[in-house]
């Protein structure tokens, strides 16, 4: 089965570094008997998140947890019951916050990229024992998964890399090799150059699959990417809802309840050993979508997203 834990070897070497100059030495997490959420602001996506975490709590073995909000917007400073309690922060600047309270305070992001919890992790001193998260970032395999479920026949894959993401080079040609996918890569280094990349990609590749890259993928630069390949017949592979909804052939996502099913397991596991939290995470449940009126405009025949999604959790099941 597909592991949770981010299977990026550049992170994996970053925190083992991490340990040697801090000087890490395990220790027992204290148990804790509530779980303090921690919010930016008021938000519908925040709300549901909430609302979601304390239902899948309570269906679980043990519902005795207690949960609070606390939002950033109406206190001064971030303060918790040190050490009695599970913090989980949705979003980068709760979990920025909530990075600078005491370190053997349990600390469970969501909404947060990997290299932002990186940046943090390094930033705050902190150790992965007390610190994780359950990263945005659906794993390269699951999404070249996806790609070879709904075109089969598709043999080269094109990616557009920014300054961001190009440390993922090496990375993303060994899973497409894993995939049977040929990986062409061309880097950005500036906006200028984004089209004229984009379209020598797309001269010699099947398919386009976006990496999230702020030079790269952006509001401003979403249109003109979907609509060059587009005109080059050529489907776009996205990372998130927004995206499939704007033009991209099809993306796996993790909704705001799928999230939270997860963060409220970790809870209950780490609270009832009491155990060191788990490395950060990609997204354990996901769903697919998949965008019709594209398909039919570059006449690519698509089954439906239950069948789809099925046939990707077939191949999870058995990796």
């Amino acid at each position: 089965m597909l592991s949770n834990t981010y299977k990026n070897k550049r992170v994996v070497k970053l925190l083992a570094l991490l340990a040697l100059i801090s000087g890490f030495v395990p220790f027992l997490a204290q148990a804790y008997t509530g779980v303090t959420v921690v919010v930016s602001a008021e938000t519908p996506v925040n709300a549901e998140f909430v609302e979601s975490f304390k239902e899948a709590l309570a269906s679980g073995k043990n519902g005795r947890l207690r949960v609070k909000v606390i939002d950033l917007q109406e206190v001064e400073k971030l303060v918790v019951a040190e050490n009695s309690e599970l913090v989980v922060a949705l979003g980068v600047k709760a979990l920025e916050a909530a990075s600078k309270l005491k370190h053997t305070t349990p600390v469970l992001g969501v909404f947060t990229p990997l290299p932002t919890y990186n940046n943090l992790l390094v930033s705050s001193k902190r150790v992965l024992g007390n610190f994780s998260a359950i990263v945005l970032d659906q794993p390269y395999t699951r999404r070249m998964a996806l790609i070879k479920t709904v075109l089969p026949d598709v043999k080269n894959l094109g990616i557009l890399l920014g300054p961001t993401s190009s440390q993922d080079s090496e990375l993303l040609k060994d899973i497409g090799e894993k995939n049977t996918l040929n990986i062409l890569q061309e880097n950005v280094t500036q906006e200028a150059d984004l089209i004229p990349k984009l379209q020598k990609l797309l001269d010699s590749t099947d398919a386009l699959m976006a990496i999230p890259d702020p030079l790269v993928y952006s509001r401003e630069t979403a249109q003109p990417i979907l609509l060059t390949s587009y005109r080059h017949q050529k489907p776009v592979f996205g990372y998130s809802q927004s995206y499939v909804r704007s033009g991209a052939l099809a993306g796996v996502y993790s909704s705001t309840k799928q999230l939270a099913q997860q963060a409220a397991e970790i809870a209950i596991k780490s609270q009832l050993a009491p155990s060191l939290l788990p490395p950060p995470q990609t997204p354990k449940y996901f769903s697919v979508m998949v965008n019709y009126q594209v398909a039919r405009s570059l006449n690519i025949q698509l089954e439906d997203e239950d069948v789809i999604y099925k046939k990707m959790l077939g191949l999870e099941t058995v990796e």
